[in-house]
């Protein structure tokens, strides 16, 4: 992906997303989904896009980790949080699993499902899903395997390689099909910038460590480090013998005389 390209078409005033501009902080959220998926992703266009259109919606076009107190704008969803059973104090922490993340997950149970891939017990420390790195990640693997989707049906299922793409029910990735229509929307303007960047993101260089070269037993026991001598043609023997013979020298030179 030429990522300078795929900002400019997500600038478009005809883009369908952000129009003319775009904050610091949407394109921090932005690169975070975008290496999120370059390294936990499968590699389509389509399953990116919809990462991005689910973000976009989720945090009210924030795109960083939020709070559901913060991604829902009007004081009726507002009202309407304040009673919803999943934000209620829940044992043993007194946590509210109220929505958090690009995704908004909500539901212990979902925490508690979402925790080996952010790879900290969400159920116990539920604000880690505001970190933007394991907050990509949940997002991207949630929609990979279906978890949220009551069929167990992940984005692939809906938004196949070949074939129509099934656009209302691959909400139900994420929450049924509450809004899949304004989604869908957001998901085709993503994917046209991906493609016109020239595709997916590869993985980053920098994702994958580079080992230390590692010395056997043997080599550690006759490393250099181990002698004091730096000049190979003189051992500490050899260097005896020189000198033994240079005393025997100069003693039948000299040994005559008082």
């Amino acid at each position: 992906m030429i990522r300078k390209a795929f900002y400019a078409a997500l600038r478009r005033r005809s883009s369908g997303v952000f129009g003319t501009s775009l904050s610091h902080q949407q394109v921090r959220g932005i690169e975070g989904i975008l290496d999120a998926f370059a390294t936990h992703g499968d590699g389509r266009g389509k399953t990116l896009a919809y990462a991005l259109a689910t973000a976009y919606h989720e945090t009210a076009r924030r795109m960083v980790p939020v709070r559901e107190t913060l991604a829902k704008d009007d004081e009726t969803a507002r009202r309407r949080l304040k009673h919803a059973r999943y934000a209620q104090p829940e044992p043993p922490y007194g946590h509210c699993y109220y929505g958090r993340g690009q995704v908004q997950l909500t539901w212990k149970r979902n925490y508690r499902r979402s925790s080996k891939d952010a790879g900290v017990d969400l159920v116990r420390y539920p604000d880690k899903a505001l970190d933007p790195v394991l907050g990509a990640r949940i997002l991207i693997k949630g929609l990979l395997d279906g978890r949220w989707n009551g069929k167990g049906f992940g984005i692939q299922h809906y938004l196949p390689d070949t074939g129509k793409d099934d656009l209302r029910n691959a909400r139900r990735t994420v929450n049924i099909t509450d809004k899949w229509d304004l989604i869908a929307g957001y998901y085709r303007s993503f994917l046209a910038a991906i493609e016109e960047a020239g595709g997916v993101p590869k993985r980053p260089l920098n994702s994958v460590p580079v080992p230390k070269p590692k010395q056997s037993e043997s080599e550690e026991s006759t490393t250099e480090a181990a002698t004091p001598f730096t000049d190979k043609s003189v051992s500490p023997a050899s260097g005896g013998v020189v000198l033994e013979a240079l005393i025997k020298l100069l003693s039948r030179i000299f040994g005559g005389k008082s």
